[in-house]
């Protein structure tokens, strides 16, 4: 009887398994035909952005997309393969049938390799296990977009976070008739496109858009949508200053990156930097104070120290390098961000002047930050007396929006060749809303100092919007995924110590307990139904 019960049971669980297995084959021929796809994954990486979406909805034309992928790869450039395959599948579903996708595999056709190389795909060489040695190995991982005449080129595809930025960036560059003008002020100190360290930023931005330098000595030319002011270290003279104004009272964009005091990373000390650009700002109600705001929560850095004959890398907090991680997430320009450094940084405050302008905070520090006003920032002196310090979070930076021309009226219409320049408004019915966006620092993106991608992803979604251009900036934000270890008290880091060294193996001895009385009563009862 117990053996028959045991062959039923058998049975059943083999008819269970066969039913469960032809069900999921049934609904994955049903996902293949319906393109019916659910993404679980962190951040959604497995599909495309609605900002692909928009701008492939945009197409007029065919799209031809040729990927030169060399097969057999070793990992994880062979799993890269697999996944940028699924990743323009959903390009095609997307479009329409505007995309076309061709994959060339230009080992074994030479005239796709001569047709990559000339297009401007690079040949790289990968480390492969071979015949029981490493062996170099020329490969190629390119892509080639065709869009109305016009080609561009992907000439290595390696990071899978970064795949549909890269593709959907140079789709809307193909498919842009007009872009939009920033222009970076000039003659102030400012960090501009023409600085070598900063080259791939602004190449990233002339990907989209126009990127030119301004000069405000000068009547500002034309065409240009928003302006931009990334770390002055120099005096604006007061005509600059009422050039700024009647810009903002235009109803364009104005955005500013602004140091308060200048740094000298080698003696850790700090001094005053004065632009005139406060005395703008206050204007308007924004208030950056001229202390740092130092946290908890802040990057580590690495410093080389003498020791005898030796030298040593120490490695240490340092809370003048705050990592944000409170933003604004329901504002284009900071949504699907996690984490951004942001060095020397100075808290922002505004205060209502009745001009009816309205301020919101995009990224603020810590509840664990503080203002300090100390001019030496060793990371081996830590700030002292923080508990009579004032206490965050801070507002680190922010978008003004409203009417600058009611706030500040006699500016605009200052002299004639304002007047021209910028015309003000006919009536309170027709004034445009402009926008004033301030960072409390522009080391951000600073030359020599480690620079996060989603630093450079958060500059690049704050120009876009300043254009009001926010097809990709969802897109960016999508593979600048940062998980920040929040930290631990003394005693919550013993009590995670000692529950992984004594707490999982009692679990796992308790469990095999467990599991054991279960069988043994299991066998009791079979035992005193049917007989030994």
């Amino acid at each position: 009887m117990l053996a028959s019960l045991r062959s039923r049971r058998l049975a059943f669980s083999w008819i269970g398994a066969v039913l469960v297995l032809g069900i999921l084959v049934l609904l994955n021929v049903a996902a293949h035909f319906l393109h019916a796809r659910w993404d679980f994954s962190a951040g959604r990486i497995y599909s495309i952005s609605p900002g692909t979406r928009k701008i492939l909805g945009a197409l007029k034309d065919n799209l031809v997309i040729r990927v030169y992928y060399s097969p057999r790869l070793p990992q994880p450039y062979g799993l890269n393969e697999t996944y940028l395959k699924s990743l323009l599948s959903e390009y095609k579903n997307a479009s329409g049938g505007r995309v076309k996708v061709d994959f060339l595999n230009p080992d074994d056709n030479q005239t796709a390799k001569k047709e990559a190389l000339t297009a401007g795909v690079s040949g790289v060489r990968l480390n492969v296990m071979g015949r029981d040695k490493f062996e170099l190995r020329d490969a190629m991982m390119g892509m080639v977009l065709l869009y109305k005449g016009k080609t561009d080129v992907i000439p290595v595809l390696q990071n899978t976070a970064d795949f549909e930025y890269d593709i959907t960036r140079k789709i809307k560059k193909l498919s842009t008739e007009q872009r939009k003008t920033a222009a970076f002020v000039a003659g102030h100190g400012e960090k501009t496109p023409g600085e070598g360290p900063l080259q791939a930023i602004f190449g990233s931005m002339a990907e989209t858009m126009e990127v030119r330098t301004a000069d405000l000595s000068k009547p500002l030319p034309a065409g240009i949508d928003a302006l931009w002011i990334l770390g002055p270290n120099k005096q604006f003279p007061p005509a600059e200053i009422e050039r700024l104004k009647a810009w903002a009272a235009s109803g364009r964009s104005l955005g500013i990156l602004l140091d308060r005091r200048w740094v000298d990373f080698r003696a850790f000390f700090s001094g005053k930097a004065d632009t005139g650009l406060e005395t703008l700002l206050e204007s308007w109600g924004l208030d950056q104070r001229e202390g740092f705001v130092v946290d908890a929560q802040a990057e580590k850095i690495q410093l080389e120290q003498q020791s005898g004959m030796f030298v040593m890398m120490n490695v240490l907090e340092y809370p003048y390098i705050p990592v944000a991680t409170d933003f604004q997430k329901s504002h284009p320009a900071t949504r699907g961000l996690d984490a951004v450094s942001l060095p020397f940084v100075h808290p922002i405050s505004f205060k209502d002047k009745g001009a009816g302008l309205r301020y919101t905070s995009l990224l603020n520090s810590s509840a664990a930050s503080w203002y300090v006003t100390e001019a030496k920032v060793s990371p081996y002196n830590p700030p002292a007396n923080l508990d009579k310090a004032e206490k965050g979070p801070f507002s680190l930076a922010g978008v003004l929006e409203g009417d600058f021309y009611k706030a500040a009226p006699s500016t605009v219409a200052a002299t004639e060749r304002y007047r021209e320049e910028v015309p003000p408004p006919n009536s309170v019915a027709k004034r445009p809303t402009g926008r004033v966006i301030l960072v409390g620092t522009s080391r951000l993106i600073q030359p020599g100092l480690s620079i996060k991608p989603a630093n450079v992803a958060f500059l690049l979604n704050l120009v876009e919007w300043s254009l009001q251009d926010e097809s990709l900036l969802a897109v960016r934000s999508k593979g600048v995924t940062y998980r920040y270890l929040k930290p631990l008290s003394t005693p919550s880091k013993l009590a995670v110590k000692n529950a992984m060294i004594f707490g999982l193996p009692l679990v796992m001895v308790a469990a095999g307990a467990a599991v054991y009385r279960r069988q043994k009563k299991r066998r009791a009862a079979l035992r005193s139904e049917y007989g030994p």
